[in-house]
């Protein structure tokens, strides 16, 4: 059996022992696995499984340079979130370790398939866990929160089910055969008249957009992250959001081609406006969970923006490689300022900044890796968050130089909020009541954010072998919107 199939299977193995074997280190030695044998997939795999010969029914796996960052960043984050468990106070660990192995088995499959109508069964599938995540462990209105996740994430992917399904019927139409897989419906849209593209092209982007999320469809985000426990809001930001712009990129792009040629200006509107609107929302946070949260809401912006950012009546290359490269480092950047603030409230039960002031002198730990994991959130020269950002920029300089203006100036306001939020939560006059209790990290704490501020460097030091790995999927995108 080879690593893909290994990848796939191990999750979902765990998450059965799990209810059997009532453990956090069940969750711990699974996801270990998982990890180690996803460092052994290559970009370039290819494999077909029959689900059924008479009707020609197939289901592809596939990886390439859009997927196989990603695949490492779940794997690794899920990881993560059980090596914090271990120290982690939570109750009903056993079932916690069960939900968070089967939403690891729900992602996997989304990020290898090339079969549209797979990709959405495991799409929506992962709503069921990360449901029960926020309801049974969040904090606050932690039930709210659950279902306006669910119900927004959930009704913004019906008009997408029905696209897919209409182009599944078109394609047995013409072909005798039922396949959903992606090169099939690129041939079967290819015939289509350009309005009903469109429509069907909204079904896709509404989705999507819910998923990232994007302005004004983003009200849902804020809610969950803030009352989700930690290991839920580590895994909602650096994975389940990418199910969204991973999705748009790989699916939505390709498949309609011309109908994002002619309206690429309104979906860069829109996310330029979700830049600059999250930024400003951060500003005026006092919570600092609903702080980075907001932030997500910016930074999300960049990679649909470099998505989709055409100059001329091409697709810029560097967007694209932009936008790949921002969704991993958005990952681990945001994950772990998650990480951080969970780690934090956990020890003083407040995530109000106001109640914050001078920790930096007893937490030097956690201070030093908030400030890394800032730096690379706001895109400083040699953390991960620079290359990504800047082609972004540099590509919506291209399209048009007040989108360029416009992006520069939200990565200006995304230095204002996370700053204002170090200075004020570190750094000033110490306040007893909280600074008399307060710890720094404990070992596996620190073996939980080591890793992470490791790849922030790597990715920024090193672009050139990133962006290497993920240029056979960029070029897939860019021939499709370059035709």
């Amino acid at each position: 059996m080879d690593a893909v199939k290994l990848t796939l299977i191990f999750p979902f193995l765990g998450a059965f022992l799990s209810l059997f074997i009532r453990s956090v280190y069940v969750g711990f030695l699974f996801s270990l696995g998982t990890f180690i044998f996803s460092l052994f997939i290559r970009a370039g795999y290819s494999d077909e499984i029959l689900i059924s010969e008479k009707i020609g029914f197939s289901i592809s796996l596939y990886v390439d340079g859009l997927n196989i960052l990603l695949i490492w960043l779940t794997t690794g984050l899920f990881f993560l979130v059980f090596l914090y468990a271990i120290v982690e106070k939570r109750e009903r660990k056993d079932e916690y370790t069960f939900l968070f192995l089967l939403l690891e088995s729900l992602l996997l499959p989304s990020f290898l398939t090339k079969n549209v109508l797979v990709f959405y069964f495991f799409f929506d599938a992962t709503l069921i866990p990360m449901f029960f995540i926020i309801g049974i462990w969040g904090t606050g209105r932690k039930v709210y929160s659950a279902y306006k996740f669910l119900l927004f994430t959930f009704f913004g992917s019906v008009f997408f089910l029905v696209s897919i399904i209409y182009l599944g019927i078109e394609f047995y139409s013409s072909g005798g055969r039922l396949s959903f897989e992606l090169e099939d419906l690129i041939k079967v849209v290819g015939q289509l008249d350009f309005q009903t593209k469109t429509l069907l092209f909204l079904g896709f982007f509404l989705a999507f957009a819910v998923k990232i999320p994007l302005i004004p469809v983003h009200v849902w985000l804020p809610d969950a992250h803030t009352e989700a426990p930690t290991g839920g809001s580590v895994i909602l930001a650096g994975i389940l959001l990418k199910l969204g712009s991973y999705g748009f990129l790989r699916f939505a792009l390709p498949l309609f081609p011309d109908v994002v040629r002619e309206y690429w200006y309104i979906i860069a509107v829109i996310s330029i406006a979700g830049i600059i609107l999250g930024a400003i929302l951060a500003l005026s946070q006092e919570d600092m969970k609903r702080l980075i949260a907001y932030s997500s809401v910016s930074h999300m912006g960049y990679i649909t923006l470099g998505s989709v950012a055409f100059s001329g009546d091409k697709i810029t290359y560097e967007g694209l490689q932009g936008a790949v490269l921002q969704m991993v480092n958005h990952g681990i950047a945001t994950g772990a300022l998650f990480f951080i603030v969970g780690m934090i409230y956990e020890r003083t039960h407040t995530r109000m900044i106001r109640d914050y002031s001078g920790i930096a002198r007893k937490v030097p730990i956690f201070t030093f890796f908030f400030f890394i994991f800032t730096l690379s959130s706001i895109g400083f020269p040699s953390t991960g968050g620079f290359i990504g950002e800047l082609l972004v920029i540099f590509s919506a300089m291209r399209s048009n130089i007040i989108f360029g203006v416009l992006v520069a100036g939200g990565a200006i306001l995304s230095a204002g909020y996370l700053l204002y939020l170090i200075l004020r939560v570190f750094f000033g006059p110490e306040k007893s009541d909280i600074n008399e209790h307060i710890k720094d990290a404990s070992f596996v704490e620190f073996l939980t954010l080591v890793p992470l501020a490791i790849f922030v460097f790597i990715i920024g030091i090193f672009p050139g072998y990133f962006m290497k790995i993920i240029s056979g999927g960029v070029e897939f995108v860019w021939k499709h919107l370059s035709q």
